[in-house]
């Protein structure tokens, strides 16, 4: 508490800018929603927490969007000691950036498409500190603040791309399994058969949108960003490390497929539909482990002459001996 008190303290122009930032939020929580289709309020904030309880966000990654707030405020509180450090003083320039957010929400508002108004409150936010605090502030909170994009729902959007997720993971399972593991699928789509022969129970599996990849890919990139920005100095390490993240997402992704395919081929549809329901994190373990290995093979090596040698106290000189 002690240092939060004195990030607190360090910040310049603190009343005026919780004035301006509760005008900011008071017009998106009373003109921040054009359309009622499925929450019935004017409020951003209430469109966005309607959104978050749909059940549908559970199958395409928007059930994280909820926490990533928590998370980027987890961040801010690792940097306090840093913010504190940094130089702040009123910066005209970052005036831009707050109408840039508000001509987002005006679009946002009279196109009905209410992400973009949080785009551009999360936009102009950043612009309000940085007017108030500098631009040295806005650069040190860069990287976590605009984490909160992974707070934007955006499962109605990615049904094309979920496909083809879906279609290249079945393919790449089912290529596997026949080539590597000797099994007999057959693939129609993201539907994988299997006829029942020589003592194996057969199955007929269909791989749904759950199971396409993007619930772990978005997981796994927001894992790899903090991770990256954390853990690397060096800016083509980071991108690395995040470039990485999808990749290793559907190689888990693949992994699990082809155990559900084993199992069900040895003891049948409903077994290996029990490993696709019940062991789902087979998926961010694979993720995981590659990224967590790529991490450690391009670990930053120690500043030259490496860490300094603990000082040693000098021996205490021996007294003379009296004849």
């Amino acid at each position: 508490m002690k240092e939060l008190r004195q990030l607190w303290d360090s910040l310049p122009d603190r009343l005026p800018f919780l004035a301006a930032l509760a005008a900011w939020c008071a017009l998106f929580h009373f003109v921040g929603n054009s359309t009622f289709g499925y929450v019935n309020s004017p409020s951003m904030f209430g469109w966005l927490t309607g959104w978050y309880q749909l059940k549908s966000t559970g199958e395409s990654g928007d059930e994280l969007a909820p926490f990533v707030p928590f998370l980027v405020l987890a961040l801010l509180y690792l940097k306090r000691e840093d913010l504190t450090a940094v130089p702040k003083r009123p910066w005209t320039p970052a005036l831009l950036l707050v109408i840039a957010g508000l001509l987002m929400h005006a679009l946002g508002f009279v196109g009905q498409q209410v992400r973009i108004s949080v785009a551009g409150f999360v936009l102009g936010t950043w612009g309000l500190m940085g007017l108030f605090w500098g631009f040295q502030w806005m650069r040190a909170t860069l990287f976590p603040w605009f984490l909160l994009v992974f707070a934007i729902p955006v499962a109605a959007y990615t049904d094309g791309l979920t496909f083809h997720l879906r279609l290249l993971s079945t393919q790449v399972s089912v290529f596997i399994c026949n080539s590597l593991l000797g099994l007999d699928l057959l693939r129609l789509g993201t539907t994988v058969f299997h006829q029942p022969a020589n003592g194996t129970a057969g199955f007929q599996f269909d791989v749904a949108a759950a199971c396409s990849g993007m619930r772990s890919a978005s997981v796994v990139l927001l894992l790899a960003l903090v991770y990256g920005f954390i853990n690397f100095r060096s800016p083509w390490r980071r991108m690395l490390v995040i470039g990485s993240s999808v990749p290793f997402a559907l190689i888990g992704n693949v992994i699990r497929l082809v155990v559900v395919f084993v199992v069900g081929e040895a003891f049948g549809e409903e077994a290996g539909k029990m490993i696709e329901t019940k062991f789902g994190f087979i998926t961010y373990l694979g993720a995981l482990a590659g990224l967590f290995s790529l991490g450690w093979l391009l670990r930053e090596p120690h500043p030259p002459g490496g860490p300094p040698a603990p000082e040693v106290p000098p021996e205490p000189e021996p007294e003379p001996s009296v004849a």
